[in-house]
């Protein structure tokens, strides 16, 4: 009688846990809709006005947002983005010293708290900008992955290629659930691209794994102009002793211009 009694406790055990199992949501089911939702809840608009100054070589590049959404959300008048970058003159038609000014609305993504990707993700899915004290701006989707590896380990690839280490950039972040956020690292085919060129951020995550946002710069001043061919330029770099899994990862980030489709390339 207690063998039948243990037996049959055992299956109902069993039968339990089964049920349970059959009830967990699938990682992939979940998040799209939690990260939309975030970004939805972290969308503020603005009205930008930027001021674009020529002066000894450099571009000054001074945007500043405004608006009631700014104001209601982070209680601030204003968030003013400088950046001064190297241009070769003639790649501009302005004089000395003069100025021009461009004002539009746009919706931006901005936050104080990042989004737990962690929970949901095995890897960050966007980089940001500090664009205050305690606030960050969405930026470039992560399009890269390393798993079980080290910046320098994965650079040295790359700079083998004939690629340059500390290239001219601005900082960028990814969120950690250990480390908050952590400024990239950088390589590239020009240290400053004055005409562009292909650029990579690269992060080390607490989790042990290295990400990367691969992309082809324009002209200065810099904008990215390509996604995934840089990403499929700089997985070429990796061959023997590599295994190169293109687009195996589905990191819901993408991108409409320049082109991203949402996958990164996982490198082994």
């Amino acid at each position: 009688m207690k063998t039948n009694i243990r037996f049959g406790i055992g299956m109902m055990l069993a039968a339990m846990l089964l049920v349970n199992m059959a009830f967990v949501p699938a990682v992939s089911a979940v998040p799209e809709k939690t990260m939309e939702q975030w970004m939805q809840d972290h969308t503020v608009n603005v009205e930008s006005t930027t001021t674009y100054k020529y002066e000894q070589g450099h571009l000054e590049i001074k945007e500043t947002y405004t608006g009631k959404d700014l104001e209601e959300r982070f209680g601030v008048n204003n968030i003013t983005k400088v950046k001064k970058v190297p241009i070769d003159k003639t790649d501009i038609r302005m004089q000395e010293g003069t100025e021009k000014v461009v004002v539009v609305e746009k919706a931006v993504v901005l936050t104080t708290t990042a989004y737990h990707w962690w929970d949901y993700y095995d890897y960050p899915q966007w980089t940001w900008s500090n664009v205050a004290y305690t606030i960050y701006e969405k930026e470039d989707p992560i399009n890269l992955v390393w798993n079980d590896n080290t910046v320098n380990t994965v650079k040295s690839e790359i700079l083998n290629e004939g690629w340059t280490d500390y290239p001219v950039q601005f900082a960028q972040y990814v969120s950690d659930p250990q480390w908050s956020w952590v400024m990239a690292d950088g390589v590239a085919d020009n240290m400053l691209r004055l005409n562009g060129g292909y650029h990579a951020r690269l992060w080390q995550t607490s989790y042990g794994d290295v990400v990367a946002n691969a992309h082809h710069d324009s002209a200065s001043p810099h904008h990215a102009d390509q996604y995934e061919q840089a990403e499929d330029l700089v997985a070429g770099f990796y061959g023997i002793g590599w295994t190169v899994n293109k687009d195996n990862y589905w990191l819901n980030n993408k991108v409409t211009t320049p082109y991203n489709d949402g996958k990164a390339t996982v490198i082994n």
